[in-house]
C-alpha cells in the first residue's frame, strides 16, 4: 500500500499563526491555488481513491483535486485535525506562554507520558494517533493500494511521529508519500512529493 498524505491548502489562520484544530475554516485564495497546483502534480501519480477529512478547508482542497483526476472521493470526521479544545483559535506563538508544559511535550516526542498529553478540553495525542492508525488500517485490510489521505498538519505530524518515529512538518497544499512494507509491517521510504 502507497499513502499519499496530503496537507490542506492555506487558510487566512494558517497566516495568521492560530490553532485551528475543529475550527472549520475556509480556504483562501492563496489555498484554492494550491489546491489546483496539487491536482496538477497528482495527474500523474497512480491514486485509487481519495478519502479527505470533513472540516471544509480539507474537503475544498480534496474537492478540487478529485475533479481534477476524475476520482471518488470519501469524507470522514476520522481525518479531522486533532481537537485542541481550549486552544483552538490561539496564535500558535502564545500556546508555550498559555500551555508551556503541554507546549514543551508536543515537541519532545522522546517523552515517556507525551500520549496522554492534550490541550484542555481536547483529544490527547495518543487519541488522534490511535483514530488515524486504526483508520490506515482499515484501509490496508480492505485491500486499498494508492490512496490519498487530505488532511491536517498536525495528524499527519503525530501519524509520521508514531509509525516512522521521526518528526514530518507539512506546508499547506504538500504531499507526503508512505510505502507500507508488508514483510515488516512497517511504513518506510518517507518521501514529500511537494
Amino acid at each position: 500500500m502507497i499513502l499519499y498524505l496530503m496537507r490542506h491548502g492555506q487558510t487566512d489562520w494558517n497566516i495568521k499563526g492560530r490553532t485551528q484544530g475543529w475550527k472549520d475554516t475556509l480556504l483562501n485564495d492563496g489555498g484554492i491555488a494550491q489546491a489546483r497546483l496539487a491536482a496538477e502534480k497528482l495527474k500523474d501519480v497512480p491514486i485509487e481513491t481519495i478519502y479527505a477529512s470533513d472540516l471544509k478547508r480539507a474537503r475544498k482542497t480534496a474537492d478540487i483535486i478529485s475533479a481534477a483526476l476524475d476520482l471518488p472521493i470519501h469524507y470522514t470526521q476520522k481525518l479531522r485535525e486533532m481537537n485542541f479544545g481550549k486552544a483552538e483559535g490561539i496564535k500558535k506563538t502564545d500556546l508555550a506562554a498559555k500551555f508551556p508544559y503541554i507546549y514543551q511535550a508536543f515537541n519532545d516526542i522522546k517523552n515517556p507520558g507525551r500520549d496522554e498529553i492534550g490541550y484542555p478540553n481536547g483529544e490527547t495525542i495518543g487519541q488522534v494517533q490511535q483514530r488515524f492508525i486504526k483508520f490506515v488500517n482499515r484501509l490496508r485490510t480492505d485491500g486499498r493500494q494508492n490512496v490519498l489521505l487530505v488532511t491536517h498538519g498536525m495528524l499527519i505530524r503525530l501519524f509520521t511521529e508514531s509509525v516512522l518515529k521521526k518528526t514530518i512538518r507539512l506546508d499547506n497544499g504538500s504531499v507526503l508519500r508512505l510505502i507500507f512494507d508488508e514483510k515488516t509491517k512497517r511504513f518506510r521510504s518517507p518521501k514529500i512529493l511537494f
